[in-house]
């Protein structure tokens, strides 16, 4: 992962202190299981993000600039629910935990209550679709 310049699209806010990064195609963002402490808004490629069980490999989205990933490891304070690959050359924005944690401060308190139940329906909602499309129960 290098340096690399990038503007953020219209839709995206912008955000403080952050850095970018560039992905070749097939370079791993992060790994399902690892802890998180950033998330990233894509501002030019496309990202893979699936789940992995014993060899089977379950693709769960595809995202693409404008789109924020890894954003439920800082909502939940939890470990990562997918692994993050990049599809082809891509940029990122790295968003720190502590300008995530900023963003949600300065919101209304409940933003951060929604946001938190959101992600949990979301990270129980994937876990079923992974069970379901294994056939495990």
């Amino acid at each position: 992962m290098t340096s690399s310049p990038a503007s953020i699209p219209p839709s995206v806010p912008a955000i403080p202190a952050a850095d970018d990064l560039s992905l070749a195609a097939g370079d791993i963002l992060f790994h399902e299981g690892e802890q998180g402490s950033d998330a990233y808004v894509i501002l030019d490629g496309l990202m893979e993000i699936s789940r992995r069980v014993g060899t089977a490999e379950i693709l769960l989205s595809t995202c693409g600039s404008g789109e924020i990933i890894g954003e439920m490891a800082l909502i939940e304070h939890m470990p990562r629910s997918a692994t993050a690959r990049a599809l082809k050359p891509t940029v990122l924005r790295r968003l720190p935990q502590a300008e995530f944690d900023q963003l949600l401060a300065s919101a209304d308190p409940a933003l951060g209550t929604l946001l938190t139940r959101m992600a949990h329906i979301i990270r129980t909602l994937t876990d079923t679709i992974v069970r379901q499309t294994l056939g495990v129960r």
